[in-house]
């Protein structure tokens, strides 16, 4: 079950997941989401930082594509990844205890196990705990002629190149879980894409970092 604005995300009855995340990605309230989210600076880690006095004492999680980590706020203090182009980095934040799970998925076939694994340790038996979601990655990899088809048409979702079908299969499987999703960032495709000077167009973030203890969520490198 999606949330916007601490408001229930009323699902289209017809090709769910392609018309959701349409529907979503001009959502004013995420569309303010993601221009604040493009705004801020990208926090770039390097070897030197890493071994400074502050990321020293600090304890972080790197993943790397198709991995997954839940991490206890008491234990870990960062966690991140990168290098997402057509991947997707989703974040689910409980809350009330601010168990945190950070996923790097590159294909919609691993979505459904990936929630399977990432949401267990997020939410009781009774499934009532509010979860935060982020989701940063994928741009718009498909020509730009495929994206003038019919909103909801099968055959968006087939030309959509690589992330469109991957995000549309996230959403489509946060709206049909009974657990509360409430979506605070969803940048994703067209509101991650930039151009070069050539016109070949680019994400503008590739990777992200939260902060387990406030549940900030940044645009990052490592």
């Amino acid at each position: 079950m999606i949330y916007v604005g601490g408001v229930p995300f009323h699902r289209s009855s017809t090709n769910e997941g392609t018309c959701d995340l349409i529907a979503l990605m001009e959502h004013p309230a995420l569309v303010s989401a993601s221009l604040s989210f493009k705004a801020i600076p990208e926090r770039k880690f390097s070897a030197s930082e890493a071994s400074s006095d502050g990321l020293t004492k600090s304890k972080h999680v790197y993943l790397f594509q198709r991995e997954y980590a839940t991490v206890d706020p008491a234990l870990v203090d960062l966690i991140g990844t990168d290098e997402a182009t057509t991947c997707v980095g989703i974040v689910i934040r409980n809350r009330d205890n601010g168990m945190t799970s950070l996923a790097h998925m590159d294909s919609p076939k691993i979505v459904d196990i990936g929630l399977s694994q990432m949401l267990p340790k997020l939410v009781d038996h009774k499934l009532e705990a509010e979860l935060d979601v982020h989701l940063v990655g994928g741009f718009e990899d498909a020509p730009s002629n495929s994206t003038d088809d019919s909103a909801g048409s099968e055959t968006y979702a087939e030309a959509a190149g690589h992330s469109f079908p991957l995000c549309a299969k996230i959403i489509d499987a946060l709206g049909k879980s009974p657990v509360k999703f409430h979506i605070q960032t969803l940048f994703v495709l067209g509101h991650n894409t930039r151009r070069d000077p050539e016109r070949n167009v680019l994400p503008i973030f590739t990777g992200l970092m939260v902060e387990t203890l406030t549940g900030r969520v940044t645009p990052a490198s490592f």
